[in-house]
């Protein structure tokens, strides 16, 4: 399986980019806001209006067209008619971080957010970010993330931010939380700002690959960062998946997820700090295989991934030496080890079987909690009907 790195084209040019600027005193807007687009046209017009209500109003907005072959393109053009603050690139249909890639090199900023054409942002959501990153003078923020259908539910989720997880310090870095640095928040980049003069520093690019390419990005910038604080208020809101999605796809973009596990380690491994935040790294890569195949949306792709597993991708990624101590969770260990044994049929059925159960216990839960939850409002009723008499008395 080979590993697929960052361009140097892309390197290049964001250095390019930053000293240009420095040379010809561009000013920079406080932050600026890069989408990249393909076939967005049945949602880029909800995320313009998002980020155009915005409360904080110094801000740029840099839309890349990653080939589109609808109308994405007369949106956004219909909005740059509105605001100047809207630019629109044009490229070939490339993938999502090369299009990140591209606004990132136009980006003029001192702040930057890479946010997606399908997703939502609170009207504060700049603000509130800007505000705490300016504050704390941290290389990333990260903010909560709630995940919304198309009927209009709205769900709250710790999945993108783990507050539990986070050290009593603020800012902070890897070496205030070596275990868990990776832990804490999701690999999504768009509830995250960044300090660009960070991410020029560190030459931070986007892995160019069809799915999966914020992985590297994320991570690596969490490991660089010597500042990091949050928002601990949900910001971000991030549309269920449909069918056009590239997790809807994923099938079709099966080795990806590992090509960028792959690739964030080789990259980690180069500094000599890396075996800090090794254990964090393993827990992170596991859990990122087990989503991997959990999102196929087919049992052949789904085979095929698990073979592979169990084959040597496991093992590329060092966690077949991961000892139980290791993993964060108990069951992580525990499906390492059977991935060793069974076959990917085998593997599926325990799982939906794990479900079941899961699923089961907590009908049980539930009920238990409905009948002593009757039980609390039949005495309440009967206090409020003894008040009643008490006062007629």
């Amino acid at each position: 399986m080979r590993i697929i790195r960052i361009s140097a084209e892309s390197r290049n040019g964001l250095k390019e980019s930053v000293e240009q600027m420095k040379k010809n005193g561009v000013k920079s807007n406080k932050v600026s806001v890069v989408i990249p687009v393909y076939n967005g046209e049945k949602y880029i017009g909800q995320m313009l209006e998002s980020v155009l209500g915005q409360s904080l109003q110094e801000i740029e907005i840099i839309c890349v067209n990653d080939g589109s072959t609808d109308d994405s393109c007369g949106v956004i053009k219909r909005f740059m008619k509105r605001d100047s603050r809207i630019t629109l690139l044009q490229q070939p249909n490339l993938n999502a971080g090369a299009a990140r890639n591209r606004g990132l090199m136009k980006a003029k900023g001192k702040y930057i957010v890479f946010w997606d054409a399908d997703d939502k942002f609170d009207r504060k959501a700049l603000e509130l970010m800007y505000r705490k990153i300016q504050k704390k003078q941290a290389d990333i923020c990260v903010c909560g993330v709630c995940e919304f259908t198309n009927e209009g539910k709205i769900y709250e989720t710790d999945g993108y931010l783990k507050t539990a997880f986070i050290p009593g310090c603020d800012p902070f870095n890897k070496y205030d939380m070596c275990d868990m640095i990776f832990s804490f928040a999701s690999n999504v980049v768009w509830n995250k700002m960044f300090r660009r003069e960070f991410l020029m520093t560190h030459n931070l690019c986007f892995q160019e690959i069809r799915q999966a390419n914020d992985t590297a990005f994320v991570m690596k910038a969490l490991y660089q960062a010597d500042r990091i604080t949050c928002v601990e208020k949900y910001l971000a809101f991030y549309r269920m998946t449909h069918a056009g999605s590239l997790t809807g796809n994923s099938s079709e973009t099966v080795f990806c997820p590992y090509e960028s596990y792959m690739y964030t380690l080789h990259e980690l491994k180069k500094d000599p700090d890396f075996p800090v935040v090794k254990r964090s790294f393993c827990n992170k890569a596991a859990k990122g295989m087990f989503r991997a195949l959990n999102i196929q949306t087919s049992f052949e792709a789904y085979r095929q991934l698990y073979q592979f597993l169990q084959r040597e991708g496991l093992s590329n990624l060092g966690l077949l030496q991961c000892c139980e101590k290791d993993m964060e969770e108990d069951w992580l260990y525990t499906d390492l080890n059977l991935i060793k044994t069974i076959s990917a049929e085998e593997f599926l059925f325990h799982k939906a079987n794990e479900r079941r159960m899961d699923r089961d216990q907590l009908k049980y839960t539930l009920k238990r909690v409905r009948r002593r939850l009757a039980i609390l409002l039949s005495l309440n009723q009967r206090f409020k009907e003894i008040r009643r008499l008490v006062k007629k008395g």
